[in-house]
Formats: structure tokens, sequence, C-alpha cells
């Protein structure tokens, strides 16, 4: 089967060359033709006698691929923050029992505690309801706009917050908020 297909393939490149040296003078370069038969912005560059071994669409290619590089590197330092967070259902009592929680909670490690305890968050069971390090953006937009709020302080314990998972406590460990 394959040595039938590369047979195929064959005649089919030689009908196309016979058909491109038919098609002018019989000294007709077959370099040149398929370079001619080619659309212009896929063909080689010509300046004067000299030929350029791109095309204008890779050098277009190239040119876009630059800028979005530069502007991933230089696009300048983005805000991050690590946070921890307890989530429960949202049912009728969880804010009034995620508020009465807040007041019990103190310091960090108390509030490890709550999040293996409570929180129905798969990272609140494994790891003290660590998100680990995000930008804005990565969260919901609840959960983003007091994470990212410059009121909100670093160290403490915020909320109840309302998402569409349910309702949290947050704790931020750090923030880095860039202007």
């Amino acid at each position: 089967m394959i040595k039938i297909c590369n047979h195929l393939f064959f005649v089919a490149g030689a009908m196309l060359v016979f058909t491109i040296k038919d098609a002018s003078s019989s000294s007709f370069d077959t370099l040149a033709a398929r370079q001619e038969a080619k659309p212009f912005y896929l063909r080689d560059i010509q300046i004067g006698d000299t030929t350029l071994p791109f095309s204008p669409a890779s050098v277009v290619i190239m040119i876009i691929s630059i800028v979005m590089l530069l502007r991933n590197l230089l696009g300048g330092p983005k805000s991050s923050a690590v946070a921890s967070h307890i989530l429960v259902d949202d049912t009728e009592d969880a804010k009034a029992k995620l508020t009465a929680m807040k007041k019990e909670i103190n310091d960090f490690t108390k509030f490890k505690g709550a999040a293996q305890r409570y929180s129905k968050c798969p990272s609140g069971k494994a790891s003290g309801g660590s998100l680990g390090k995000f930008t804005p953006g990565m969260m919901v937009p609840a959960f983003d706009k007091v994470i990212f709020d410059k009121e909100s302080k670093v160290g403490q314990v915020i909320g109840p917050i309302r998402t569409n998972f349910g309702y949290h406590l947050i704790w931020i460990e750090e923030r880095d908020l860039v202007e």
C-alpha cells in the first residue's frame, strides 16, 4: 500500500513538473516555476538580484511573535496574592455560622484548623484552605475584589463573602499590589 502511494506521488509530481514546463519555453527553470506558482505572500522575498530565503508571510508571523513575546516579558509586573479560605454551602445559617467562626479565629493556625474541619472545598481538607499564589482574574470576581482591595488587611480574617460556590472566610497570607 505504501509503495503504491509513493508511486502515485512520484507520478503526480512528475506530471506537475511537465505541466509547468509545457506552459512556457523549453529552457524553463523548474525552481523559478515553482516560485512563480506560489501566491506572492509565500514566495521568497527578492530585493534586486538578491533572493532572501523567507517569505512575507513568515516575516509577518515572526514580527507578531516577537511583539507578543515582548509584550509578555515587558508587560510589567502583575498583582499577586497567596490566600486561604473556608468555604461553606449557601444555606440560611451559613453567614451567621461564618460570622461567629470569624470572631473565634485570631491567628493563622486556628484558621487552618477551622478550614480542615469545616470547609467544603477540597483544598480545605488537604492543606488548611490554601489556594496558593494567584493573580487577578484567576478567582471568581467577588473573591478577587476582596483579595485585591487595598482596604482588605493581610493577616486577618475577611468575610463572610458570598460567591456562586457558597460563603467564604478568607485569610490573605501575603499580597503584592501593583498599580
